[in-house]
């Protein structure tokens, strides 16, 4: 963990649920509502750090009950000044309450820190929804027109063609310029992955998103040998191990790297020289967070090792949300994201939003 736990005072972590401006259609179905959890931590001088527990949308209820009781354990263990032993904590929902842990952690050192902050701001792509070829190229000129240089697209369950239309639609709106990714979220076979690659390079896409199945990285792999169409791998990378195993397959041209999915910004970090050492470049991203996942996240790209051009991450959804949750948001101008110098809550939204409280004082 990040951090020294040796002067909090205070932890506790709050439950929210902040409904979309309207449902966001994935290939894991339609999303309507972001439900995290919000670490927020104070040392004795006052000072606090925030950070957020999020869990893909699509997690089973099993899964947050279990990231609830994993939660405040370490809320326990926070205010009583004792740092969680994180080894051997291997699922999901573990790593990500660690992930919100060291994030606070991190937050509270910079609050307290004497020197001002410096300026941060990355490139960051659009997300646009799994949509019809009309609407997906007024969506992506709408993008363009705001500033956006590089559009992802995500993808559903859906037929061959229509993917196919779809991107050359979009293509054709933005012109060759623009950069355009594909998120299959896992949801294709290796054969219908080689032929839709293979349809796909006629639109100079930048790279698909796992394609197949996360545990698959011999199909990955033979597919990058197969196809002009870059590879990035998203969910195969769950764990430190995971980008090892990833790496030395040779199954990914790009890393995809969601904090609260590997375990926060200390493992991103080590995934992001490993995959530097290898000449894989990293992209940061995150399960649709509110500001404060996206802040933590923002600080995270803004330190990955630039291996070749600069690439956008995937922070740009906080508008997707009804509110963000901090004080000032993190805006987004002319296809750039910008850290605000402190990362401060909206206590009037956290209030409207939050559903449950875990608190521990020392």
């Amino acid at each position: 963990m990040s951090g020294s736990v040796a002067l909090l005072d205070r932890a506790e972590a709050l439950h929210v649920r902040i409904p979309l401006r309207r449902p966001f259609l994935t290939a894991g179905g339609e999303v309507t509502e972001r439900r995290s959890w919000i670490v927020r931590l104070q040392d004795l001088d006052g000072y606090t750090g925030v950070g957020e527990v999020a869990l893909d949308p699509g997690a089973s209820t099993a899964e947050e009950l279990q990231l609830a009781s994993a939660l405040g354990e370490a809320v326990r263990l926070l205010a009583a000044r004792e740092t969680p032993d994180w080894t051997g904590l291997t699922t999901r929902a573990w790593r990500a309450v660690r992930a919100g842990c060291d994030e606070a952690l991190e937050d509270l050192a910079n609050n307290a820190a004497e020197t001002p902050p410096r300026p941060i701001s990355v490139v960051v792509n659009a997300t646009l929804e799994v949509s019809p070829p009309g609407v997906a190229a007024d969506s992506a000129t709408q993008a363009v027109a705001t500033g956006f240089g590089c559009l992802k697209l995500k993808i559903g369950r859906e037929e061959r063609v229509a993917i196919v239309e779809r991107v050359r639609a979009v293509r054709a709106a933005v012109g060759p310029g623009v950069g355009i990714r594909l998120d299959a979220n896992a949801t294709w076979d290796y054969d219908t992955a080689a032929r839709l690659l293979d349809d796909l390079a006629r639109s100079a896409v930048e790279y698909v998103e796992q394609p197949l199945v996360p545990d698959d990285l011999v199909g990955h792999a033979r597919l990058r040998r197969a196809s002009a169409v870059p590879i990035a791998l998203d969910e195969s990378i769950d764990s430190e191990a995971a980008a090892v195993a990833a790496i030395g397959a040779g199954a990914a041209d790009v890393l995809v790297i969601k904090p609260a999915r590997v375990g926060g910004p200390a493992v991103v970090r080590a995934i992001a020289a490993l995959a530097a050492a290898a000449g894989v470049p990293v992209v940061a991203s995150t399960f649709f967070e509110t500001g404060v996942g996206i802040a933590a996240a923002i600080r995270a790209a803004a330190e990955l090792p630039l291996v070749g051009p600069e690439r956008a991450h995937g922070l740009g959804t906080a508008g997707l949300l009804e509110r963000d949750l901090l004080a000032e948001s993190c805006a987004v101008t002319g296809g750039r994201i910008r850290l605000p110098d402190t990362v401060l809550l909206d206590e009037r939204a956290l209030r409207r939003y939050t559903i449950e409280t875990i608190a521990a004082a020392r």
